[in-house]
């Protein structure tokens, strides 16, 4: 699927819909597996998972099962980096939405 397909499926309600129960069905997974089988984690990367996977959706899940779970046996240095990706994606990504809103317009970058 290329990106002009993505935003034209995103630019009908029928499209953003689906897209937003993925969404939310995302994060409640993630939610419910960080309270039953993952309840170790910190509290802290609890949100950079859960803000993750809001903005990301059924990617930010995989990116969770991949590298954000206890449950995996070895740590290489690629869940590392993911885990290290996601903690900045979530920060940034609440800055964004928060200094947008503070200045009253969307954030531009370059």
């Amino acid at each position: 699927m290329t990106l002009d397909q993505i935003q034209a499926l995103l630019n009908n309600w029928t499209g953003l819909g689906i897209w937003l129960a993925l969404v939310a069905a995302s994060v409640a997974w993630v939610i419910y597996d960080l309270k039953t089988s993952n309840s170790h984690i910190a509290s802290m990367m609890r949100w950079v998972w859960g803000l993750t996977v809001l903005y990301s959706g059924p990617l930010g899940v995989a990116i969770y099962r991949f590298s954000g779970r206890k449950q995996i046996a070895t740590d290489s240095l690629a869940r590392k980096g993911f885990r290290s990706v996601a903690h900045c994606y979530s920060g940034c990504g609440i800055g964004e939405i928060l200094g947008g809103d503070y200045f009253g317009r969307p954030v531009r970058h370059g």
